[in-house]
């Protein structure tokens, strides 16, 4: 079995090395922050003994904050790259960008010493990480990113290292007599349809029932309004995901949650899941069907 990669994310202070950190979190890979640097081998040993689970990988945070990382980078990183899989992205961006999301962020530099500017502290970063940027695998200037485009740089890097991201998407069926649906993204509301409650036959039956399917979906305002669902979420799921949204959740309402909304729910939920849309994960749940 191969051993998984390990990813070694650095950069200067303000560059983004904490967001690139959570990407690859999200990603499954077992992370590690400020981890100095005398602890990356025992840290590996652990892993390849399968103490820490890290099936997808180990990505470690070094930095700076670590006053012996720079120096002995380069010659930690040749036995790392001789023994496993290893990957070093770093991380950079202009100063006076750099400053800015200090200013925002209110946070204190590293290296920033009494009597000294913030932009003296960043060059002073930038000049002692001079030696682990040359040997980075690859140097991602987020200047002008915002942390959404550095995350999927980072997953485009690592594209073959780490398992598909997907994008869990839960329909839920609910009555409004029982209360608004929350937390939800999005919601559609079918209490204009003909109600099978009223219907003797059907009334103590549930959207799960072919009767009462076919009562609904015979509907041309039904067959319309399903129409216009599938094709806003067909268009809106690849960007949600694009944007990197791990969690989508749908609502669909009618008046008691027992017979529109579970019918709507069921169908909606069949008709992504049979168009198999990659890197999508449905989940139909219905809250109110017994009530």
């Amino acid at each position: 079995m191969a051993t998984p990669p390990v990813v070694i994310v650095t950069g200067l202070s303000g560059a983004g090395n904490s967001t690139a950190l959570k990407t690859l979190a999200d990603a499954g890979m077992y992370c590690i922050d400020n981890l100095p640097i005398e602890l990356i081998a025992p840290t590996i040993d652990l892993m390849e003994s399968g103490r820490i689970s890290a099936g997808h990988g180990l990505a470690l945070g070094m930095d700076v904050r670590d006053r012996s990382f720079s120096g002995r980078f380069p010659t930690i990183r040749k036995a790392l790259a001789q023994r496993l899989r290893l990957q070093t992205i770093f991380l950079t961006a202009d100063t006076h960008v750099i400053a800015t999301r200090f200013g925002a962020t209110r946070r204190r530099h590293p290296l920033l010493r009494d009597g000294e500017t913030l932009i003296e502290a960043i060059e002073h970063e930038r000049e002692i990480l001079g030696f682990v940027e040359e040997c980075a695998d690859v140097v991602f200037d987020t200047s002008a990113w915002s942390p959404q485009q550095l995350a999927r740089a980072v997953e485009s890097r690592l594209t073959l290292e780490l398992p598909p991201r997907h994008l869990n998407v839960t329909v839920t069926s609910f009555g409004f007599k029982y209360g608004q649906l929350q937390p939800v993204d999005m919601m559609f509301d079918l209490r204009f349809l003909d109600n099978p409650y009223f219907v003797p036959e059907l009334k103590a039956k549930s959207g799960l029932d072919p009767a009462v399917v076919d009562y609904i979906l015979k509907q041309s305002e039904a067959q319309t309004m399903l129409s216009k669902i599938e094709d806003l979420m067909s268009f809106l799921l690849p960007l949600y995901h694009r944007e990197g949204k791990h969690y989508l959740r749908v609502g669909v309402g009618c008046t008691g949650g027992r017979h529109r909304s579970v019918c709507f729910a069921e169908t909606i939920g069949a008709r992504f899941l049979d168009a198999a849309h990659s890197n999508l994960i449905m989940t139909v749940v219905h809250r109110d069907i017994d009530r």
